[in-house]
């Protein structure tokens, strides 16, 4: 002899069914927007931003921090600035725009890097690390829209091995 459900239980697990559903596509399309527009998570490379950034860091990035484009009234309401000179940022590599990169603001709009000015709509950035950086010394002044977001805080570390960095979990980004 098998049990059943009796009808008005499977009736409610039924009408269940699609409230669930629904509350995942929400979750779904929130998490999409979170991180399109609001912060992402990324790997640093290379060691290029050492003693700040090491390989291996998985990084939170701010990325409304420098939207552009924002309508004043939301922009007012919003923290919502340009890039200033010591901000460690995330952008596309002016090399390969499929890749990103993690580099300091270096020299903003108008002032001088490398002996020449910076064009309007453009930042120079610099790695730390300098003797191993690729940066804007060699692909020169980098434009306003390639700017993805400012790193804010190491998430958690590891090193090459995988050994985690437990020194480095939540550690600010300065």
């Amino acid at each position: 002899m098998v049990a059943h459900a009796p009808s008005a239980a499977l009736s409610r697990a039924a009408d269940e069914l699609p409230a669930v559903a629904r509350a995942l596509l929400a979750a779904t399309l929130v998490a999409l927007y979170a991180r399109a527009f609001v912060v992402a998570a990324a790997v640093v490379p290379t060691s290029s931003m050492a003693p700040a950034l090491l390989a291996g860091d998985r990084v939170l990035v701010d990325r409304m921090l420098y939207a552009a484009d924002l309508p004043e009234a939301l922009a007012a309401l919003l923290p919502v600035r340009a890039a200033r000179r010591g901000d460690v940022v995330w952008l596309r590599s002016p090399l390969d725009p499929r890749l990103t990169i993690v580099k300091r603001v270096a020299a903003l709009a108008g002032e001088s890097f490398a002996g020449s000015p910076v064009p309007a709509a453009h930042f120079a950035v610099l790695g730390d690390r300098r003797e191993d950086s690729l940066d804007s010394r060699r692909f020169g002044p980098v434009a306003d829209g390639a700017l993805g977001g400012r790193v804010v805080l190491v998430l958690w570390s590891a090193d090459a091995d995988g050994r985690w960095r437990r020194d480095r979990w939540l550690f600010p980004v300065r």
